[in-house]
């Protein structure tokens, strides 16, 4: 069985942020607002803190580390209203990966997207970026109470298509999520990402295919 035919699996499951959507510069974006606020500068290595997180424990996390006088009600819809009119209009797919869904679509796969991310932000993003429809399910980690540090995002996702792992390819862009859906017998394709360069040579090494565009994919 050969990954780069995706035709050999049955289901395919997506992350969305820097997998399938360039938007990881905007979190930055985010932090740095956020942390002004405060009169603070973003911390060294903030990003792969909570790269894994939700984004509860996202706030949790930010308030008690680093003290702040706030709450996590507050740290919550500051990111909302910070990014909301960004994945509404701003936030564009990664080169081809419109074409690669399609070519899923046509072919019979079975697409779910897996995210830590709020519906109220990847739902415009899918839709103002015409591939809302694609997806069979779209799974979000805190209506399952969970995180990508454990693999129930991605057994859900099969459950509900109806596969299995070992039938189903994972696309992700972070490191621990990729170690997370391989010790679950997920195949797993990690996806370049800009964001994501110190991490790089762990994440081919981890991966069972590692793609720097979708095209690679289209093509061969």
């Amino acid at each position: 069985m050969k990954l780069k035919n995706l035709n050999d699996f049955e289901a395919v499951i997506f992350d969305f942020d820097g997998t399938l959507v360039d938007s990881l510069s905007l979190w930055k974006d985010v932090d740095v607002a956020f942390f002004k606020e405060f009169n603070m500068e973003v911390p060294e290595n903030y990003d792969k803190e909570i790269a894994h997180l939700n984004f509860n424990e996202i706030a949790d996390f930010t308030i008690k580390k680093y003290k702040l006088n706030t709450t996590s009600e507050y740290l919550l819809k500051f990111w909302h209203d910070f990014s909301i009119e960004e994945y509404s209009h701003n936030i564009k797919c990664k080169p081809f990966a419109k074409e690669l869904l399609k070519y899923l679509k046509d072919n019979s796969v079975k697409i779910s997207l897996a995210t830590t991310n709020k519906k109220e932000l990847f739902m415009p993003c899918l839709l103002n970026n015409g591939i809302d429809s694609y997806f069979d399910y779209k799974l979000n980690v805190n209506d399952y109470n969970t995180s990508k540090k454990e693999p129930k995002i991605y057994l859900e996702a099969c459950k509900l298509m109806n596969t299995t792992p070992t039938k189903t390819v994972v696309f992700e862009d972070i490191l621990e999520p990729i170690l997370t859906a391989k010790k679950a017998n997920f195949q797993v394709v990690g996806v370049y990402d800009k964001h994501n360069l110190s991490h790089l040579k762990d994440i081919q090494k981890s991966c069972d295919l590692f793609i720097n565009s979708y095209d690679e994919l289209l093509n061969k």
